[in-house]
């Protein structure tokens, strides 16, 4: 189990993402903490299914990405 961390600027982004995570979600991966209230917002992620270290990406209009 691993914990991954989503930061974007654009709220619609994540709100997006979050949508799609509770549509298609099969209880592998739970979202357990969402804040919009800031300039980036992000979502928080229970991975059940993964095995290597928590992760902070970036969600972008071009995907995911690793964070610099």
């Amino acid at each position: 189990m691993r914990r991954v961390r989503i930061e974007s600027d654009s709220h619609e982004l994540i709100a997006g993402f979050v949508a799609g995570v509770e549509w298609v979600n099969d209880s592998a991966v739970a979202v357990i903490d969402l804040d919009y209230r800031g300039r980036t917002a992000f979502v928080v992620l229970d991975d059940l299914d993964g095995d290597s270290e928590d992760a902070v990406l970036r969600l972008t209009v071009n995907g995911i990405e690793g964070k610099e």
